[in-house]
């Protein structure tokens, strides 16, 4: 990984190590990377001897390199430790888990789960470390589309796993769920999502989509005028104003489901699937409404 590390990286690293107050020390890296100074962690890293590298240091360094996006080097670095017969137990565990997360952001799944799996034979018993390798299992068999397999990991997950990753895994849970058809299972786990949690916005849509799917059009409504209000960006694409026309035309209010319409062709191309079935859906219940007038 050393010399692999992006030119203007490198260029930063000469320019430290030509200062003699700019620390040189294995510990100077932990420091950096554990305060979160990662760019300061590498360009240290770089001008300390290989022989004074400890496995500790190498660490440090893979974390920085993860934070930084240098998924490649941080992934080298990770091989590295992990072909070290020194290290061994909960770090070998920890080091595999990091390895399986880096694929999974690299959208290389399969590699993944193995990582996963392998974090899990490392470890005694339950852990919060061995809850994050079966969500991480579970996560990237959903991405797979193995639905059954991600439910089983992810329940697994949400039985060891710490309060601060619960509402993580209770939401992929929920997204599993919802895809087997097991929608009040899904719709528990999802209602589950702290206010102020990053997947709260996806989750409000899940069930707002949910209670669509389902026929019932009060929660409908409900989880639709909730996601507008209080998470309006997740709610201005042409899903949300379909979601919002088909709830109209459902309680037979027409007029609103026109306006919905209306603001929905100034916003959206022609072409757009959403504006088209609203488009349908209003037209359909447009000739519907005539038909009963005059029939009387």
């Amino acid at each position: 990984m050393r010399e692999r590390i992006v030119p203007l990286l490198c260029a930063t690293m000469l320019f430290f190590s030509l200062s003699p107050a700019y620390g040189q020390h294995p510990i100077d890296v932990q420091q950096a990377t554990s305060s979160g100074e990662h760019f300061k962690a590498l360009t240290t890293y770089l001008v300390i001897p290989a022989r004074r590298l400890t496995a500790d240091t190498r660490i440090a360094a893979a974390k920085s390199s993860w934070a930084l996006g240098l998924h490649q080097q941080a992934a080298e670095e990770i091989n590295g430790l992990l072909r070290d017969k020194m290290i061994d137990g909960e770090q070998r565990a920890r080091l595999t888990f990091m390895r399986g997360v880096i694929d999974f952001q690299e959208e290389k799944y399969q590699e993944a789960r193995l990582y996963a799996e392998k974090t899990i034979s490392l470890l005694q018993g339950p852990s919060p470390l061995r809850a994050r390798a079966h969500l991480l299992w579970g996560q990237s068999a959903m991405k797979m589309k193995v639905y059954s397999g991600a439910e089983e990991h992810l329940k697994v997950a949400l039985d060891e796993a710490e309060s601060g990753d619960i509402p993580e895994v209770r939401f992929s849970l929920g997204e599993v769920q919802m895809r087997l058809g097991k929608y009040a299972d899904a719709e528990e786990q999802f209602k589950t999502i702290p206010m102020e949690h990053d997947r709260t916005a996806v989750a409000v849509r899940h069930l707002a989509a949910l209670s669509l799917e389902t026929g019932n059009l009060d929660k409908a409504r409900f989880w639709l005028e909730k996601g507008k209000t209080e998470f309006p960006e997740a709610f201005i694409d042409s899903w949300a104003d379909y979601g919002t026309t088909k709830v109209a035309l459902a309680t037979g209010d027409l007029l609103g489901a026109r306006l919905t319409v209306e603001g929905a062709v100034k916003k959206y191309p022609p072409s757009d699937p959403w504006l088209l079935l609203m488009q349908a859906s209003l037209e359909t219940s447009e000739w519907d409404r005539r038909a009963q007038l005059g029939g009387r």
